[in-house]
């Protein structure tokens, strides 16, 4: 059964959910910006996994179509006496939770095989123009986050300051204050100063110097921070599907183990030969 999402792509009840390209709703909020590189991001992640969910589909189509043309699969009593289990007997198989005799999968094997060569360097492709636009989005966010002057003889001297300063308060809490209070105040001179640097020099833990750089991301950079995080999260998600999609179609060529496509191979061997 199916369902027609607006984009046109068919929600499938065999597929998850979360590969199908509406699944990155919860990130189009921040990245769905006219002319922003997000709006970028989201088109290609949306194009691998849309890529991804009907090459699935099409997959499950095929195996299902294939087996559809087998017998039953027939049920045994396990040889061992007095043993109340039960075997399937000869080509069967437990596909998605159901035994399945599996029948001469050489054509549907090697069918498989040609898509997934199609496919895998389609979603490679987007793939690639993501962690691109996130590279983009991360140096946007470091600038966004430095002081030019910071780099000069001056601005090094004077970051050591503002870093042995800090370091110097009795408290923790004070630090982590005082940081808080210079992105308030817009105060580039200090924040850069502070994240420019080790957490150690600052007196911060990792995990503090990662909350100042949170907040001070959303303060100097609100619009390239937010889809910075958004981008890194449909690249997830994407290669979290395309994992699946990827053992889906291992499974596929797994069946030439099978007693049935090693019978086949053989005879086609057979047939060749002289």
């Amino acid at each position: 059964m199916t369902a027609m999402n607006e984009d046109g792509v068919p929600i499938r009840a065999d597929i998850p959910l979360d590969h199908h390209p509406d699944s990155l709703l919860g990130v189009a909020r921040a990245l769905n910006e006219p002319g922003s590189l997000g709006a970028n991001a989201l088109a290609a992640a949306r194009e691998a996994m849309r890529i991804g969910y009907e090459a699935m589909g099409r997959l499950n189509d095929a195996e299902r179509d294939m087996n559809a043309m087998g017998e039953p699969a027939i049920r045994r009593q396990h040889p061992v006496a007095g043993s109340a289990r039960t075997e399937y007997s000869d080509n069967v198989r437990m596909i998605r939770g159901r035994p399945t005799r599996v029948q001469d999968a050489t054509e549907f094997i090697d069918a498989a095989e040609k898509a997934f060569v199609r496919t895998a360097p389609a979603i490679d492709r987007r793939m690639h123009e993501l962690r691109g636009y996130r590279d983009t989005l991360a140096t946007r966010v470091s600038a966004a986050l430095d002081n030019p002057a910071r780099k000069t003889a001056e601005g090094l001297a004077l970051a050591s300051e503002v870093r042995a300063h800090m370091k110097g308060m009795k408290r923790p809490e004070d630090r982590t204050s005082h940081a808080m209070r210079a992105i308030e105040a817009e105060d580039k001179t200090t924040v850069a100063a502070i994240l420019h640097a080790p957490a150690y020099l600052s007196g911060l833990t990792d995990e503090a110097l990662a909350i100042v750089r949170a907040r001070a991301a959303a303060k100097f950079a609100p619009l390239d921070s937010a889809q910075l995080h958004a981008t890194e999260a449909a690249i997830r998600q994407v290669m979290n599907a395309g994992s699946a999609l990827t053992r889906r179609y291992g499974d596929v060529l797994a069946l030439r183990s099978a007693p049935a496509a090693r019978a086949a191979t053989s005879l086609r061997a057979l047939g060749a030969a002289g």
